[in-house]
C-alpha cells in the first residue's frame, strides 16, 4: 500500500494530541540570507514595497491608548487605505505582506466576527469585505508557506506567516465563540464557508494558532492548546496510558 505523507494540519493534531504542551516553535528553520520575500527577489523592489506598505499601515493602525479596545478607522480613513492597499497588492500580487496588512484592516474595522453577520438594519454587510480577508489571509500563507517542513524561510517570511495564520484563527475563533452562544440569527457570510459547523470552525482556529505559534506568534502558541481542549484531553489520555504501561512494578507486587 502506498504511505500517504501527512499535510500541515495532519501534522499539527497528531503534534497537539500526544504532546499538546511542547514547544510548536521546534524543527523551523530560520535563514537571515535567504529573501525576505520569496516572490520578491530583488531586495530594492522589496525595501521600496515595504516602505509604500508602512506608510500606508501608519495611516490606519490605531495609536497605542489606555484603553483595551481600539476604536475602528473611521469609513473615510478605511475607504482610503483599503483602495491603497488594493492598488498595491494590484501591482504586486505575490507580495504577501500586503494581502496580509489588508485583511488586519478590514479587521479593524469589522472586527474579528467579520464571517458572520446579523439581519440587522443598523448593522452594515460585512459579505464583501469578509470574503476578501479570508481570501487574502488565504492567499498570503500560500504564497509564504515553504514547500516542506524542513525548508528553511527568513526571519520576515516567518513573521509574516505567523501574522496570517494566526490571523485568520482569529477569525475562525470569533465565528466558533459566536455561534457557541446559540444564537440562530447569525449567518456565515463567506460562502466557502456557509456548511461549516461550530466544530469546524474551532478545529480551523486551533489549527491555525498552532501554525502561527510554530512560526513564532506568541498568541498563536499561547492558544493552539487553549483553542482544543479534545487534543489537550486525548494527549493526557495517552501518556497516563503509557505511564500505567511501562512505569516499573512496585516492590512487593506478584
Amino acid at each position: 500500500m502506498r504511505k500517504q505523507a501527512l499535510t500541515h494540519k495532519d501534522s499539527s493534531v497528531l503534534t497537539q494530541i500526544f504532546d499538546p504542551e511542547s514547544a510548536p516553535t521546534a524543527g523551523v528553520l530560520v535563514d537571515p540570507s535567504l529573501p525576505n520575500d520569496p516572490h520578491i527577489r530583488d531586495p530594492e523592489l522589496f525595501y521600496q514595497l515595504q516602505q509604500r506598505e508602512q506608510e500606508l499601515i501608519a495611516s490606519f493602525e490605531p495609536a497605542p491608548t489606555s484603553t483595551t479596545t481600539p476604536e475602528p478607522p473611521s469609513e473615510t480613513l478605511f475607504s482610503t487605505a483599503y483602495d491603497s492597499l488594493s492598488a498595491l497588492i494590484a501591482d504586486h500580487p505575490t507580495y504577501a505582506s500586503a494581502r496580509n496588512n489588508r485583511a488586519q484592516l478590514i479587521r479593524l474595522r469589522y472586527g474579528t466576527t467579520a464571517l458572520l453577520t446579523h439581519p440587522s438594519p443598523t448593522q452594515p454587510s460585512t459579505n464583501h469585505y469578509a470574503t476578501i480577508a479570508l481570501a487574502d489571509l488565504n492567499k498570503a500563507i500560500t504564497l509564504l508557506t515553504p514547500p516542506s517542513p524542513s525548508s528553511a524561510l527568513s526571519p520576515t517570511q516567518r513573521r509574516t506567516l505567523a501574522q496570517a495564520h494566526t490571523q485568520r484563527a482569529a477569525l475562525y475563533h470569533a465565528a466558533a465563540k459566536t455561534l457557541s452562544t446559540s444564537q440562530p440569527a447569525f449567518t456565515v457570510t463567506v460562502p466557502e464557508l456557509e456548511h461549516w459547523t461550530r466544530h469546524d470552525f474551532e478545529e480551523a482556529a486551533s489549527s491555525d494558532f498552532f501554525m502561527g505559534g510554530r512560526y513564532g506568534n506568541e498568541i498563536g502558541k499561547a492558544l493552539a492548546v487553549h483553542t482544543n481542549p479534545t487534543a489537550k484531553l486525548c494527549g493526557q489520555m495517552v501518556r497516563e496510558a503509557m505511564k500505567r504501561e511501562f512505569a516499573p512494578a512496585k516492590m512487593g507486587q506478584s
